[in-house]
């Protein structure tokens, strides 16, 4: 806790935007609409990016930001799948913003996380969407564990926890639907 106490003393700003990352991170298992869930998973990304930046993470800052961007062409292609596949341009990047900004197993961690999230992203049906993000939670998990961002580490672990209680909702209301078809 005193880490916590020193980081909001020292760095406010950084605070502030992990708070706001934490935010969306939480609100967006809760959304049934595509749509909706990239809207917070965009806030995701581009809150955590300034958060990384500002904690000198720059493995983290940097995969954030180009997952933001992907997920704002996500949401521009809306339901035309062509165009929603374009963000598999991104993942390259990802690498290379990887290899560049190297420290270990944290870049590791950043870079599996945001591969299995965009993959994730590119899905046009939710319950898929939900699936590759808890698969990309433990990743995301493990990175903000070894920087030390207690808010993004929060937010993974009440996010994932949310997110499997929504898919099994999901799971049981297309069962339900399908029974009764």
């Amino acid at each position: 806790m005193d880490a916590f106490v020193a980081l909001v003393e020292e760095n406010p700003l950084a605070v502030a935007f992990g708070a706001l990352g934490l935010f969306c991170q939480l609100i967006w298992p809760l959304f049934r609409a595509r749509r909706a869930i990239m809207t917070a998973q965009f806030g995701i990304g581009a809150d955590y990016s300034a958060h990384y930046a500002l904690m000198d993470a720059w493995s983290g800052a940097g995969v954030a930001a180009i997952g933001a961007t992907q997920t704002a062409v996500t949401i521009i292609a809306g339901d035309r799948p062509w165009l929603r596949w374009m963000g598999l341009v991104f993942l390259p990047i990802v690498v290379v913003i990887c290899a560049v900004t190297w420290c270990g197993i944290a870049s590791l961690f950043a870079l599996i996380a945001v591969t299995l999230i965009m993959t994730g992203r590119m899905q046009g049906d939710t319950l898929r969407v939900r699936i590759f993000m808890l698969a990309a939670a433990p990743f995301g998990m493990g990175y903000d564990i070894v920087i030390g961002s207690v808010p993004a580490l929060i937010g993974g672990i009440v996010s994932a926890s949310i997110a499997i209680a929504m898919l099994v909702r999901e799971i049981r209301e297309r069962r339900a639907a399908a029974a009764r078809a």
